[in-house]
């Protein structure tokens, strides 16, 4: 292969390289400032790593076009420049065509990994209601006592073992806190010991402001649908539940090891 051939090839070589590591900016930007969850962790360190291989093709393609091109410094190319101009102007155009493909994708491809976990969520989340419906028909009798609460966390603990699907399962009751209501959330984690003092404010969650609009929603409207949100890799899904008149809400969540392409996470 003559040194013509040579700088041609590296030429093409460089420029798939620059071309990928374009492209893999603007993945990075997208799914970052979207906070799009598409890739799990394996594909992810994959990914983080051929940055390093792209990065390497870059720098010895480089070498190579520069070490031939030495060689061809007196060579005339004048016949070559109109079929690459032509090359060039078709290549910007089908550049410029595939950012919004790329772009579309990435959020079609968070869509169905969402949609994806809250089918299994939903599906899991019924199985485990289903199975201990008995257990559960028990606690919805709220009464914030360490018997209770000790009840209630060997419940929800016992849950969370059972279906890989979620890593966090919890309990969310209306109650009051010097005559002004408030929602407290019981978790499997929780225990409770005979030194601690029972304190109802050590039960309020964080919650967001669309879940906290779902939570009153179900408490003062009497609404009974299931609800499902996924916020940069996190999947909380709450299911109404009532026994007796009494009011609850069940709330699954699940933290993904999938999703950003920086910490796949």
């Amino acid at each position: 292969m003559n040194s013509k051939k040579m700088v041609k090839l590296s030429n093409i070589i460089g420029f798939i390289a620059v071309l990928a590591l374009i492209y893999w900016v603007i993945i990075f930007i997208t799914s970052e400032v979207f906070g799009l969850r598409i890739f799990k962790e394996t594909i992810t360190e994959t990914f983080n790593w051929s940055i390093i291989g792209i990065l390497v093709l870059m720098f010895g393609t480089l070498i190579i076009n520069i070490m031939f091109n030495f060689s061809r410094i007196a060579d005339k190319i004048n016949n070559d420049n109109e079929e690459i101009e032509k090359r060039k102007g078709k290549g910007v155009i089908v550049f410029i065509i595939s950012l919004p493909i790329v772009i579309i994708c990435l959020f079609f491809g968070n869509y169905l990994s969402t949609k994806k976990t809250e089918n299994e969520l939903k599906y899991s989340a019924d199985g485990i209601i289903k199975s201990y419906k008995s257990e559960i028909d028990k606690i919805a009798n709220y009464k914030f006592d360490k018997e209770w609460i000790d009840n209630t966390t060997n419940l929800l603990s016992l849950m969370i073992r059972l279906d890989h699907d979620f890593n966090n399962v919890a309990i969310i009751f209306e109650d009051e806190i010097n005559g002004s209501p408030f929602y407290l959330t019981f978790y499997d984690e929780r225990e409770i010991t005979e030194k601690d003092i029972l304190n109802k404010i050590n039960f309020i969650r964080k919650y967001d402001l669309e879940e906290r609009e779902y939570i009153e929603k179900v408490f003062r409207e009497n609404y009974n649908q299931k609800y499902f949100i996924s916020n940069k890799g996190s999947y909380h899904l709450f299911i109404p539940y009532e026994n007796n008149d009494k009011k609850m809400i069940l709330f699954f969540s699940d933290q993904r090891s999938y999703g950003s392409l920086k910490s796949g996470g």
